[in-house]
């Protein structure tokens, strides 16, 4: 279901309207008392929500609406827009970070389970995505302890920054450590506790955040010189993709792509792996990742190229006050120019306007990389659909 970006169309306007309502009888309901027919309700709407609310001595009360798929929060936060000033508690969008000593309790009377002496190991894996390993002595590899896992590591990070930036956690069999600790003074270091898990997380993240870019896409030569020097030039740090198609006709993600030539390789690999993705691991000044997608009937490749050229050429120039272009690619019957946009609503409306101006095809979109986009999608022309093929 859209409901961030696009004009809808008069079923999905109706659709919208009625989610709406719902969400508000939903926070009148627990504004008058009934928290659990709130949470039912919020379910009611969509069975990816879940809505948990929470009776704390210290902060008071509160309310946390969570997805279960990325693709559900852009409705979490339409939800959560509808609710009253005075619905009586305060309201978080996903589970908010919880002290590790609390997540611990909480595990052992969900899980039955004891993580306090489980040892810790990080790594990146594809598209800036942490691997979290957590070491359980004496554990026996059962499902029970895999959930364990990665509820302890989604509990002490919070929910947002879990589904941006891990990318697996695993739960790993370790030896029963004994009861005492001996103090050696010529051991080695110790090896990484969950004590140091949301330290670990968060230095993890501001390296990569301090290792991108200071600099938007559209600061670069490539998009501040329209030359076929300059922009050759610029091409030289590209990288050139061979892709294996999933699909022999036009398809909604990428599905159809043959050859790529991209300046973001990972976050395109991340992207076709079905992999979570999100623009937030690829651009530290809030840059968001968008292609373009037109259905391609040229009967020759040379032709092809000829008019992805245009396309993308006046596509750089649109967005040069508020974004670049970032790679290109042929599918099977689809082209595609990818973007980085920094400033995304004038981004948005000036791709628009432009390739109107170009007469595209009819079936002509602009989507999203982001996983929790995937359902958002603009059409060029008013009566298209991005499901029609």
């Amino acid at each position: 279901m859209r409901v961030r970006f696009g004009e809808l169309l008069p079923e999905e306007r109706l659709n919208y309207e009625i989610v709406r309502s719902r969400a508000r009888e939903a926070w009148h309901q627990l504004r008058d008392g009934d928290a659990e027919r709130a949470c039912r309700s919020i379910a009611d709407i969509d069975s990816r929500l879940e809505l948990a609310v929470f009776d704390d001595q210290r902060d008071g009360r509160r309310a946390e609406l969570s997805a279960f798929e990325s693709s559900a929060w852009p409705l979490a936060e339409l939800l959560l827009a509808q609710a009253p000033s005075d619905v009586g508690c305060a309201l978080m969008l996903g589970r908010s970070a919880s002290p590790l000593s609390q997540a611990l309790t909480d595990l052992r009377e969900t899980h039955q389970l004891d993580l306090a002496r489980a040892t810790l190991r990080a790594g990146f894996g594809r598209g800036h995505l942490l691997e979290v390993t957590l070491g359980i002595p004496g554990g026996a590899g059962a499902e029970n302890e895999q959930n364990a896992a990665e509820n302890l590591v989604r509990a002490v990070i919070g929910e947002r920054l879990f589904e941006t930036w891990i990318g697996v956690v695993h739960a790993a069999p370790a030896p029963r450590l004994p009861s005492l600790r001996v103090l050696d003074v010529s051991a080695r270091h110790a090896a990484l506790s969950v004590d140091d898990l949301f330290a670990t997380v968060a230095a993890a993240v501001l390296g990569v955040l301090r290792g991108l870019p200071t600099a938007p896409h559209g600061a670069s030569p490539s998009a501040e010189a329209a030359t076929s020097e300059s922009e050759d030039a610029s091409r030289s740090e590209w990288t050139l993709l061979e892709v294996e198609p999933l699909a022999e006709k036009r398809a909604g993600r990428k599905d159809d792509l043959l050859l790529a030539s991209t300046c973001t390789p990972e976050l395109l690999r991340c992207y076709l792996d079905g992999s979570p993705c999100s623009s937030r691991r690829f651009s530290r000044i809030g840059e968001q990742f968008v292609f373009v997608s037109y259905a391609d009937d040229e009967p020759t490749m040379a032709r092809r190229v000829a008019r992805r050229t245009v396309i993308e050429r006046a596509l750089s120039e649109c967005v040069a006050g508020s974004g670049a272009v970032t790679g290109v690619g042929f599918g099977v019957k689809t082209t595609y120019v990818d973007l980085a946009l920094y400033d995304l609503e004038a981004g948005l409306l000036n791709l628009i306007s432009r390739l109107r101006q170009l007469d595209v095809p009819a079936q002509t979109f602009i989507q999203f990389f982001d996983s929790e986009l995937e359902e958002e999608w603009l059409s060029i022309w008013p009566d298209s659909r991005l499901n029609d093929r």
